[in-house]
């Protein structure tokens, strides 16, 4: 797997490192400084989450309580103006890039897989420091406790986890959750039944054996992106951040371990998750826009942290949308849900998804055309979470409004369904006690769509779409369009 003629797309420059990002940030006016003294407790969960829901630029906080010298970065991928626009920068993009671009721009990228390029640690950054034993301190870090609903402070929220198949060596990336609980241990939230590492993970302790991982805390943004994807089972993440980079990934062998590592990462914890040996974990507010998940979980026994000088510890703000996990997540899904349809021959016009996990698919109604949709989406890595919305292609899957105007007056009510006994995600508010026991429930589909056997001539008596740009002649469009500021609406 490589990039092969790169001349075959638009060259792209992304950002090195989250330092060179943090800067065309800031450049864009997507990132604030803080200089006040902040607490790691609360205040800075409680700041960034209101910053997140105003819409204002990504916190920066350089002053963190009883953190002198440390630097604590939340909602970097997070809604910006436009919605996605530090999705765009960080893509190396324009910042008022259409978000159905964006995503065409990532379907395209990935078509260009890159290697990782393995790089000695002399010339790794995030080898600059090396802490083992007693000095292998999470304490010494900025860990945040995020909300005070939260069950206590998280070290991983923001984070990249590696891990390594035993029997096929295929190497995956996740974002795991990852509560502290102690100077060298932190719960890692792994779920075989939904989570390529949770399935890893129960292998490993089938054996008996700790599973090596290791935790990168502030990787190159791409690199995050790429992590986030819900890519099938064997495919690894880091060839694709080295498609949206246009390069591949500099990588660098743990301390303690085989794994590799983004060579330019801020912090990188190396760790063992050990076989048999659980503890309390959660609750956590999470990107469902609710608490999820108190139980007992994996532990992780640190074996090595290694991180740059002055090393920039990076933090995500989960709820309500919209939040630095929905806003990247839902272009990268909608992206690699695209190139599925595309590669089963679905010729669907746009692909979006809604929080927390509903996929809306503009596709022609033909025979059989839903069919065809959930059947591939739901083929390898499910790309179908709680339901699935079928619109014409007029409607902006992107536009939530559109979307709901398109259920409320096209979907027929025999175009709902309920799709039962599918795999389920514990982690959604709505699922039963009994549910979360049997890990096994529903899904739905609503297809709000004309059919498609009707004539051309009753569509145009019964479903033209009442709007300015389907309601009036094109002369009397460009009339409107030509005295818009002679009728005092300049400014809007």
């Amino acid at each position: 797997m490589d990039g092969g003629d790169l001349k075959t797309r638009s060259a792209v420059s992304t950002p090195a490192d989250l330092r060179e990002y943090i800067t065309i940030l800031e450049n864009a006016d997507e990132l604030r400084r803080v200089r006040v003294k902040v607490d790691w407790k609360w205040e800075a969960g409680a700041m960034s989450r209101l910053a997140c829901e105003r819409r204002g630029p990504a916190p920066l906080f350089e002053n963190v309580k009883d953190y002198p010298g440390q630097q604590l970065a939340t909602v970097l991928l997070g809604p910006g103006k436009p919605l996605h626009a530090r999705v765009a920068l960080a893509l190396g993009l324009d910042k008022t890039t259409p978000t159905i671009e964006l995503i065409d721009q990532v379907r395209q990228r990935l078509k260009y897989p890159h290697k990782p390029i393995s790089v000695s640690s002399s010339s790794a950054p995030c080898k600059e420091i090396k802490l083992f034993g007693k000095d292998a301190n999470l304490m010494k870090f900025p860990v945040p406790w995020i909300k005070e609903i939260d069950g206590g402070r998280y070290v991983g929220t923001w984070n990249l986890i590696v891990t390594k198949d035993p029997d096929t060596e295929w190497v995956n990336w996740g974002t795991y959750r990852c509560e502290m609980k102690g100077e060298d241990r932190f719960a890692v939230l792994l779920l075989p039944e939904r989570q390529h590492a949770g399935m890893m993970f129960r292998k490993y302790e089938e054996r008996g054996k700790p599973m090596p991982i290791a935790m990168v805390i502030g990787a190159d943004p791409a690199c995050h992106l790429g992590c986030i994807m819900p890519l099938d089972h064997g495919l690894s993440e880091v060839y694709a951040a080295g498609a949206l980079r246009g390069k591949g990934v500099p990588m660098v062998k743990c301390e303690t371990s085989d794994l590799e590592v983004p060579a330019n990462a801020e912090i990188v914890i190396e760790a063992e998750v050990m076989p048999g040996e659980r503890v309390e974990e959660g609750p956590f507010g999470e990107y469902t826009g609710h608490s999820a998940h108190r139980g007992t979980i994996p532990v992780a026994r640190v074996t090595c942290i290694t991180h740059r000088s002055n090393p920039i510890f990076t933090m995500a703000n989960m709820g309500k949308p919209w939040d630095d996990y929905a806003t990247p997540a839902h272009v990268m899904k909608a992206a690699v849900a695209m190139a599925r349809l595309e590669a089963h021959g679905v010729d669907a016009h746009s692909v979006y998804y809604h929080v927390p996990d509903v996929a809306v698919v503009a596709v022609k109604s033909t025979a059989g055309s839903k069919r065809r949709v959930v059947s591939t989406l739901l083929a390898g890595q499910r790309l179908i979470g709680s339901g699935i919305v079928l619109v014409e292609e007029d409607v902006d899957v992107t536009n939530v409004e559109d979307v709901f105007w398109a259920i409320s007056s096209r979907m027929n009510p025999e175009g709902y369904e309920v799709m039962r006994d599918m795999p389920i995600n514990s982690l959604y508010a709505w699922v039963t006690p009994e549910q979360r026991q049997t890990r096994e429930a529903s899904a739905w589909v609503m297809d709000a769509r004309f059919p498609h056997h009707w004539t051309k001539e009753y569509r145009k008596a019964h479903t033209t779409v009442s709007d300015f740009e389907n309601g009036w002649s094109k002369s009397s469009k460009e009339k409107v369009l030509a005295r818009w500021k002679e009728y005092g609406y300049g400014d809007i």
